[in-house]
């Protein structure tokens, strides 16, 4: 598969052929493609290519009027047509339309792959920002509490007495040296939180869950419906059923408008996706309005060697007061071990040489969050997903619908002239031969069927009532017979 670059991240064709469709608002001037949710020109044209295939529904649904009421007129559906053919026919397509289906199956998995990989890499973006933001604060806390509270401390114990005064002069010049530059630190600290204070990118990973969570299995649901009627459609051609087939028609119908309205749903999927892969940054530079700076943004989603880090000078500020605050502890450090000995004072020290120590271990570390790469790596395997797996996923099920669609017309218009030919079985009922209603041919059927059934017993009939057997005769003496009926005489 080529794969084109645009910026940073990779765009497939699919998305490119999906972005040269006509935009178009409803007097057929061309708009703007660039993807934008808030231009109502835009969304216009974007619901003008979503009614294409409504129309083509509308059509499809009066076709199927019409068909249906010349059937109904056709005198001659009386005639026996040979139906093998026609189950042929459904059959094959049958077999197409769970292809077609299938493959909004795969599409449906992809594009869950997609979702899942968008979702894994906003949420590291998220874990970025909250990291800096907590690091940050801890940064802050610690400057703003431990580390001033030790040097109030520290200005209390200087206020005893000592024998040098210059000594003394020179401790309370460093302890407000080093509060200078905390509170120097506090606010470059303070400006860094301010530029990714308002930054809150959970939404975009709750949203893909919440919408994913029912989107996959509501579609493999569908898709498996749909397979499901093909079956019931080969159940009926094998059965010769009349009544599988009639309720395929029916069910048929209802997929067609299911299969149409999924394709137009897909196909602004496609389009505002192409649109937004194409060119992503004005619409991210309009979502993030005053929530972030412009240069931080630019800083991330760009992230080359033209692009200036928003964070540089913050940080070396931060790290530079950090640094002078240290040196000044150890010049402290240096007079307070001659003057002023005291356990509770080194014990102070150390523990604001320590705070030092984590604090400038911590602005390091926060300096390696900020820096873009981390960043940009997780935006772009969020693009990736978006207008690869995603687009790719949707495109497949786009095609898969509009070709169930096409399939499910076809076996409706089939199925429905099939099903008229199938005859119902006649049952034998008895049938009164003097009904003046009842038509010549049935009253012939009916008594050959009499004939046939009650011959034997009408043969039965009829020779006990025609027959009658021979008289019997006796002899007597003399020679003579007399019968049951005369007397007859015979000489020797």
């Amino acid at each position: 598969m080529v794969l084109y670059s645009s910026e940073k991240f990779e765009v497939t064709h699919i998305a490119r052929w999906f972005h040269v469709l006509p935009h178009v608002d409803i007097t057929f001037k061309p708009v703007n493609a660039t993807f934008d949710v808030t231009n109502n020109s835009y969304l216009e044209a974007l619901g003008i290519l979503i009614a294409v295939p409504g129309f083509w529904l509308i059509l499809t649904l009066l076709a199927f009027l019409v068909f249906f009421l010349c059937r109904c007129c056709d005198a001659s559906l009386k005639k026996k047509r040979k139906l093998t053919p026609l189950k042929w026919t459904l059959a094959i397509f049958a077999l197409l339309c769970c292809g077609a289906l299938s493959l909004g199956l795969f599409g449906n998995d992809q594009t869950h792959n997609g979702m899942k990989s968008a979702q894994t890499a906003t949420e590291n973006m998220e874990d970025i920002v909250m990291s800096v933001r907590n690091e940050t604060r801890e940064i802050e806390f610690i400057l703003n509490k431990e580390i001033n509270k030790d040097l109030d401390k520290l200005a209390d114990l200087f206020k005893e007495p000592i024998s040098n005064s210059t000594a003394r002069v020179l401790l309370q010049q460093a302890l407000a040296y080093m509060r200078s530059n905390v509170s120097k630190g506090v606010e470059q600290l303070q400006d860094i939180n301010n530029k990714i204070d308002h930054v809150d990118l959970n939404k975009v990973p709750d949203t893909i869950h919440k919408v994913e969570l029912f989107r996959w299995p509501v579609t493999i649901s569908l898709l498996c419906v749909l397979i499901f009627f093909c079956f019931i459609l080969l159940w009926g051609i094998i059965r010769h059923s009349r009544c599988f087939l009639i309720f395929f028609s029916v069910v048929g119908l209802m997929s067609v408008v299911l299969c149409w309205v999924l394709v137009s749903l897909y196909l602004g999927l496609c389009v505002a996706g192409s649109d937004f892969c194409l060119d992503p940054q004005p619409f991210l530079y309009k979502q993030a309005g005053s929530s972030i700076d412009t240069n931080v943004l630019t800083y991330y989603l760009q992230c080359d060697d033209s692009t200036v880090n928003p964070f540089t000078g913050p940080i070396k500020e931060s790290t530079k007061t950090i640094d002078n605050v240290e040196s000044t502890l150890n010049v402290v450090t240096q007079i307070t071990s001659v003057f002023y000995p005291e356990k509770q004072v080194r014990e102070t020290l150390d523990r604001l040489s320590t705070n030092l120590n984590t604090t400038e271990k911590t602005v390091s570390g926060m300096a390696a969050l900020l820096n873009c790469q981390a960043m940009h790596k997780e935006y772009n395997a969020a693009m990736q997903a978006t207008c690869i797996d995603i687009m790719e996923g949707t495109a497949y099920m786009l095609v898969s619908a509009a070709g169930a669609g096409l399939f499910f017309t076809v076996l409706i218009w089939v199925a429905s002239h099939t099903w008229i030919h199938i005859r119902r079985k006649r049952r034998a009922d008895h049938v009164d031969e003097e009904d003046p209603f009842l038509p010549p041919s049935a009253v012939q059927t009916n008594s050959r069927r009499n004939r046939d059934t009650n011959g034997h017993s009408s043969d039965q009939a009829y020779m006990q009532g025609h027959y009658t057997p021979p008289p019997s005769y006796h002899q007597l003496s003399g020679g003579a017979f007399v019968g049951n009926q005369g007397n007859f005489s015979q000489r020797a």
